[in-house]
């Protein structure tokens, strides 16, 4: 898969078979004794022309230093981001690497473009034979049969030694990655929720009716959201969208017109990745997505990031497209939230560098000041979806849940008291170990859940979800028709909405965007939560993890409250001040705001695990040993659809 106008790639003519130069003995890199199950052989024909993405080895370890200085709180460094050319040097591959890989490839007849902008991944475009020959290998279509998609994959490859040392991955090749593959839970609804005029902003004061339906009105009562435009220039909210999701305008325009009047002139723009298309009728997960983020950030520019089909592996690879579209801009967006992602276990399994990959490519938006955000999954503790497979068997984590340099939203519901979504995916990583951010809340937690689930999940691992918000029967209108829809994708948007306006509040005040969240949200932002402790979320034939006092892994560490986090992060002045958050008119039809449709102009451009103990310095900054780095002030201490 090409990121459209990102790659253009050339490959001169060659003849086929072996390499015609190998540098030194081929070594495997990988290997399968059999084909995984849940996969089998396809007759489908290969495609013309292979693309390639070559992972060049380089440290992290600078770039996971940055981006904490810039993002813990008691640091001289907090909110001082990185510019891309920064963060590009903090991650360029050694020269040699380069130098070695790239005289490989051009001893083969073989022009490498470079596809991310650091240089720390090579694309190269080649014929299957010539793939074959390349990486000594026997490339096949694969049938995943649960969800129909097909995949090229071969058994085992192998590198010439001197440049296998240099490189971590090739992709595609023996990673088999399943995508989830369940719709999400819709309902038909009669009428979205409406409020009365508000003249208090206390949770006791949200309307009965949100305890079963939610709409932007109860989310703005219950999360003391503020109505007002957004008026702060450079502010952007960023939503990912894959599998030919589409987001209707005219859905848009008559969901506001019911939910949001006030906000007259509501709009997004759109932004193509591998042919990616916004036409057509309204899909349910772009339409949750669009609607509760334009519905609730009013008027901060919104664009709709949509990965179309323009590829050969549609799950993982549109991972890999979009964040280097985004790393490679100018000026990705302030915030951005996905509802899609993956089980952990295969990565875990096949491909725990890939996952590396992708977690240091958020964290270079992270370093950049861009706040990334994640559904953390349906399943509970059994993975992105409900599944009994691992009933009596070791807890399914969710990736990109579990990077440490990402915030993973987890799902609540009801409001007297607001308790746990069951579905509300949550655990502990396999593959990255805990980052120091969050050692004292989940030791805490660890404490109190003494034996409960002992065995079944890695103690050491990076905890997830860090928040969360409510998830149950979202209304929207999608193709005309409005839905009840439950998920966290339901969450993500809401809380990403959330930091996009704390960002407005920060830019007209001379301020740096809040960037990578999590630092402050387990040091200041916690005591501007709303903890939740009751729920569970239970799956593989358990109870799951129980909601509790503190940061739990169901729930994180709560839910928001605008108007207590509008306080922290500008020292505490909005906290004495009126409530920013009441409203003239959210529901009842009164239209006393004005929109200035600034969205228009945005950018469009085992069960123990002790596999979390290798492969995770970027989780912890400190290469290799899994400890991290020490906190500074310690007194502060598919892919498919969710």
């Amino acid at each position: 898969m090409v990121a459209a106008g990102l790659l253009f790639l050339s490959v001169l003519p060659l003849a086929l078979g072996r390499p015609s130069s190998q540098s030194s003995p081929l070594v495997t890199r990988a290997s399968a004794k059999a084909v995984p199950e849940g996969f089998s052989h396809s007759n489908t024909l290969p495609p013309s022309m292979f693309k390639f993405v070559l992972g060049l080895k380089s440290d992290s370890t600078a770039l996971v230093n940055s981006l904490l200085d810039v993002s813990d709180p008691s640091s001289s460094k907090y909110g001082q981001h990185l510019s891309k050319d920064e963060v590009d040097a903090l991650t360029a591959p050694a020269a040699e690497a380069v130098q070695t890989v790239t005289n490989w490839l051009t001893k083969n007849n073989i022009t490498a473009s470079t596809y991310s902008s650091s240089g720390d991944l090579l694309a190269i475009q080649i014929p299957p034979a010539q793939a074959n020959a390349l990486f000594n290998a026997n490339f096949t279509s694969y049938v995943h049969d649960q969800s129909n998609t097909t995949m090229v994959r071969t058994m085992a490859y192998s590198l010439p030694a001197d440049v296998s040392e240099h490189v971590t991955f090739v992709y595609p090749t023996t990673q088999f990655i399943p995508p989830p593959t369940r719709a999400p839970a819709v309902r038909v609804v009669n009428r979205i929720p409406k409020s009365t005029k508000r003249t208090t902003s206390k949770r006791a004061a949200v309307d009965a009716q949100c305890a079963t339906t939610i709409s932007p009105a109860c989310l703005i009562e219950l999360y003391n959201i503020p109505t007002t435009p957004a008026s702060a220039a450079g502010n952007s909210l960023g939503v990912s969208a894959f599998d030919n999701e589409v987001a209707n305008k005219d859905d848009l325009a008559d969901f506001l017109k019911q939910a949001r009047p006030d906000i007259t002139n509501g709009t997004f723009a759109v932004q193509s990745v591998d042919g990616g298309s916004d036409s057509g009728e309204g899909t349910t997960e772009a339409s949750l997505d669009i609607q509760y983020t334009v519905g609730l950030a009013n008027n901060v520019p919104t664009t709709f990031v949509t990965v179309g089909p323009k590829t050969q592996d549609g799950a993982l690879e549109g991972f890999l497209d979009i964040i280097t579209t985004l790393t490679n801009q100018a000026n990705p967006p302030l915030v951005l939230t996905t509802s899609f992602g993956f089980d952990e276990t295969s990565f875990s399994e096949q491909a725990p560098e890939l996952a590396e990959t992708l977690c240091n490519a958020y964290a270079k938006l992270g370093a950049r000041g861009t706040s990334v955000l994640f559904a953390s999954g349906d399943g509970g503790v059994s993975g992105a979806q409900a599944d009994d497979s691992c009933d009596g068997a070791a807890f399914i984590p969710t990736f990109p849940a579990t990077c440490p340099f990402i915030t993973a939203v987890g799902s609540t519901q009801g409001i007297s008291p607001e308790t746990a979504a069951d579905f509300s995916a949550g655990g502990f990583s396999n593959i990255f170990a805990r980052p120091d951010y969050q050692t004292d809340a989940v030791d805490g937690y660890l404490k109190t859940l003494g034996n409960t689930n002992a065995g079944l999940f890695n103690t050491t691992g990076r905890g997830y979800p860090d928040v969360s918000t409510q998830g149950v029967q979202f209304v929207i209108e999608a193709a005309g028709q409005l839905q009840g829809v439950d998920g966290t994708s339901a969450s993500s948007p809401t809380f990403a909405s959330v930091v996009a306006l704390l960002n407005d509040q920060l830019l007209n005040a001379g301020q740096s965007p809040l960037g990578f969240l999590n630092p402050f949200l387990y040091s200041k932002g916690v005591a501007a939560l709303n903890d939740i402790t009751s729920g569970s979320n239970p799956g593989c034939g358990t109870q799951g993890f129980p909601a509790a006092a503190g940061w739990d892994a169901v729930t994180g560490l709560g839910t928001p409250d605008f108007t207590k986090l509008s306080g922290v992060v500008s020292g505490g002045a909005a906290a004495t001040g009126s409530d920013n958050s009441t409203d003239t008119g959210v529901a009842t039809g009164s239209d006393n705001s004005t929109d200035t449709g600034a969205a228009a102009g945005a950018n469009s451009t085992d069960a123990t695990g002790t596999a979390a103990a290798t492969g995770t310095a970027a989780a912890t900054g400190k290469k290799g040993k899994g400890k991290g780095r020490k906190a500074k002030v310690a007194a502060e201490k598919s892919k498919r659809l969710w």
